[in-house]
């Protein structure tokens, strides 16, 4: 069965995604790294790009519908999807969002030394463009698709990544997907 997995900014969905596909096999389809690519294409960061999705959304049709397809696709295959609205388009998943509070999230990216990733002189400045990313994310899905982000209760499986390593949080992740498998 498939696994898709979203949460907040930073709270480490791409590391443990990428952990699955190490430890448990998993073929991983990592949306967001499309979008970075694309936003890098057009001379744009993250923030930027979000806002101009928000006007423009043919690459979220265009992104989201190949979740679609490749939801199908993959159906009853060992797949991650690491992705913001994956769970929306392939529902027969496994569906875990991976929660962070602001002050933790704000610290991570503002420490963040990935390749690509925007530099910030203070937690505070990292702090108001995560705000702002969220903010226009939240709004982009709702416009687009009248999709909550905000709303826990779209997932199978909440896991806060604030005191645990993400090869924690995989582990967990693995031990509730099996027991929802067992369900299904």
């Amino acid at each position: 069965m498939i696994i898709t997995i979203t949460g907040k900014p930073c709270s480490g969905k791409s590391t443990v995604s990428k952990l699955l596909v190490e430890k448990y096999g998993f073929k991983r389809i990592g949306v967001g790294d499309i979008c970075k690519e694309e936003a890098r294409k057009r001379g744009m960061n993250s923030e930027e790009f979000n806002k101009f999705l928000l006007s423009d959304p043919s690459f979220d049709y265009y992104i989201d519908k190949q979740s679609e397809v490749l939801g199908k696709q993959y159906e009853g295959q060992k797949v991650v999807f690491d992705s913001r609205l994956a769970w929306h388009f392939v529902p027969k998943s496994f569906k875990v969002f991976v929660d962070l509070n602001e002050d933790e999230m704000a610290r991570r990216l503002a420490n963040s030394d990935r390749t690509g990733k925007e530099k910030f002189d203070t937690i505070e400045e990292a702090k108001r463009t995560l705000k702002e990313r969220e903010g226009t994310e939240i709004a982009r899905y709702k416009k687009i698709y009248n999709v909550d982000l905000t709303d826990l209760s779209n997932f199978d499986f909440v896991i806060d990544s604030m005191n645990k390593t993400p090869e924690e949080i995989c582990d967990e992740l693995m031990e509730n997907y099996i027991v929802f498998c067992k369900r299904k």
